[in-house]
């Protein structure tokens, strides 16, 4: 089954991420950016369809998760979506310098997480 990580300290947001999916896709919750990394490296089949990645998370936060993905080439394997609340233009602006597919700004809506997942995949597998 594929799989898609959600990386994001708020339980309510990966729940909602495992309901709108967990029929389709294997959900992987990372609660820190090391989390997520370790899930990365565990998974190295090409399994990975894509990340809902929050910027801002205890220990390791999102940006370190994003250098990760840019030391070692993971955007072109694993499209990233950045969930965030925090909208400030300078951390938003921060993260499109990075090949991100785009940012969901919280709160949102089960049919905004199924449209951004939908991007996801679809832009992975022309990647």
């Amino acid at each position: 089954m594929k799989k898609i990580i959600v990386a994001d300290d708020s339980k309510i947001i990966s729940n909602i991420v495992e309901r709108a999916f967990k029929d389709e896709y294997e959900i992987l919750k990372a609660v820190n950016g090391q989390e997520a990394i370790d899930i990365i490296k565990n998974n190295v089949d090409d399994s990975i369809v894509g990340i809902l990645l929050d910027l801002n998370m205890p220990e390791v936060d999102g940006f370190a998760v994003l250098d990760y993905f840019k030391t070692n080439n993971l955007f072109k394997r694993i499209p990233v979506c950045i969930i965030t609340g925090d909208v400030q233009k300078e951390r938003i602006d921060r993260a499109f310098n990075y090949d991100i597919v785009d940012v969901l700004a919280k709160p949102f809506t089960f049919e905004n997480v199924r449209e951004e997942v939908e991007k996801l995949i679809n832009l992975g597998s022309i990647r």
